[in-house]
């Protein structure tokens, strides 16, 4: 949850007339990963520009993790930047930037692993990079 609360924080809440598009996958990788806790969590991240998906077999998590190298991995806390005119066709297009949370990850870029305050801080940063916009 500190993940979403991250993506309200340093986007949504600090874009509000930004023109994007943010959509955020529940899978369950931890036994409290239900489709139950990510219905009780999504309100958190209430913006008509946010959707919502719940990915209980990760075929998401899979197709991420396997265009950014990470064959047979599962991506999650994962993320993705992605330009307006990207389309997810036969798999995931690449990211124009991308962040995680995957602590001691054997195959996620460790230069791009923040968490806390500084994943939000990078969010932010690489949302006014992309953008060039001002909250």
């Amino acid at each position: 949850m500190r993940g979403a609360r991250a993506v309200r924080r340093a986007l949504l809440d600090s874009y509000p007339h930004a023109a994007i598009s943010v959509s955020i996958v529940w899978i369950n990788m931890l036994g409290s990963d239900t489709e139950d806790a990510a219905r009780r969590w999504a309100p958190t991240i209430e913006d008509p520009r946010a959707r919502h998906f719940y990915d209980p077999q990760r075929r998401a998590g899979r197709a991420i993790a396997q265009s950014l190298g990470g064959q047979g991995k599962i991506a999650w806390d994962i993320y993705l930047f992605y330009d307006k005119d990207s389309e997810w066709n036969e798999g995931p297009p690449m990211p124009i930037d991308w962040v995680h949370q995957l602590t001691g990850s054997s195959w996620a870029d460790a230069a791009r692993y923040h968490v806390g305050d500084r994943l939000a801080e990078k969010l932010r940063e690489t949302m006014k990079r992309l953008t060039e916009a001002r909250p």
